[in-house]
């Protein structure tokens, strides 16, 4: 029996990243979302919220879109993955910041400027993946 993993292999590794940021979206926006019902604010919550998704999509990652071609240490992997996310991170951070602190509607609803921001800094974290990250 194949798994999902062999299965989304036929699939160009742009096109896996793109569903691995989906699953991401999902861990990272529905704590968002749940930690604002809380009554966390949407900039604290998504302190929380990030780190949760980077670990998600991170082993995703090594399992969908780069399988095998990280031969390295899955330490090493990972730290080279944090960073690569760091800088996107501070790329989507800066965008749903401005996003948030500039519209009490955004404000409001934290998901909006987070897909606007999350899309923006897709296009570095691929690249930074595919040639840095998960290097071959």
């Amino acid at each position: 029996m194949t798994t999902l993993a062999h299965r989304l292999q036929v699939l160009p590794p742009v096109l896996r990243f793109g569903l691995v940021g989906g699953a991401g979206f999902l861990v990272d926006g529905g704590l968002l979302q749940l930690l604002v019902w809380a009554g966390w604010g949407p900039i604290t919550a998504r302190l929380v919220s990030f780190p949760a998704a980077v670990l998600a999509t991170w082993w995703l990652n090594r399992e969908i879109t780069f399988r095998g071609q990280d031969h390295g240490s899955l330490l090493g992997s990972l730290a080279r993955y944090v960073a690569v996310s760091l800088v996107g991170t501070s790329i989507n951070f800066g965008i749903y910041t401005s996003c948030v602190l500039a519209s009490s509607a955004m404000a409001t609803q934290p998901l909006v400027p987070f897909a606007i921001a999350s899309i923006v800094a897709m296009a570095f974290n691929y690249l930074g993946s595919k040639h840095f990250a998960f290097r071959a």
